[in-house]
């Protein structure tokens, strides 16, 4: 038998190393996994935290009573930042209102295929629309699969009961 024949057959009934070879294999890929859930779960909440602040902020500024726009604006917007109309603490890390958009439009209470909108007594009807992205760099997951950056979007529109 050549040397290189023992050596083999010394190996083959040996089972010492076996369970650190399928660590070795299995480790990374459960690693590899968890790590996507957790990204995943984070992009998840960020999207619920400014889903539910831009709601938050539409509803208030449909019912402002304020008497200048701006001003239901400035609220509002801080609302949706900062969970309340002034002072609060952020939401979300890095989330300003500087990135919140709000439009307010009059829109027709039937649609041209009569279907009904809103329940008015008008023909139109003011609506509200809060908007906002917000760029996600995300955790090293992320950035490690080469996706980069991407926004997170939500709005919400209410129509308008307070002016």
């Amino acid at each position: 038998m050549t040397r290189l024949g023992r050596i083999i057959q010394r190996f083959q009934s040996d089972q010492g190393g076996a369970a650190l070879v399928e660590v070795a294999i299995t480790v990374p890929l459960v690693l590899l996994l968890s790590a996507g859930v957790f990204e995943f779960s984070n992009i998840l909440n960020t999207r619920l935290l400014l889903s539910a602040g831009v709601e938050d902020a539409a509803r208030y500024m449909a019912r402002c009573s304020d008497s200048t726009w701006n001003n239901c604006v400035a609220l509002g917007k801080n609302l949706a930042v900062n969970g309340a109309v002034t002072g609060g603490s952020a939401r979300v890390t890095g989330w300003t209102t500087a990135e919140i958009t709000v439009g307010k439009t009059s829109t027709a209470a039937v649609d041209g295929s009569g279907t009904q909108l809103y329940l008015s007594s008008t023909g139109t009807v003011d609506v509200v629309q809060v908007s906002t992205a917000l760029p996600y760099s995300g955790v090293v997951f992320w950035d490690f699969l080469g996706f980069g950056t991407i926004d997170i979007t939500a709005s919400h529109q209410e129509r308008v009961v307070g002016w």
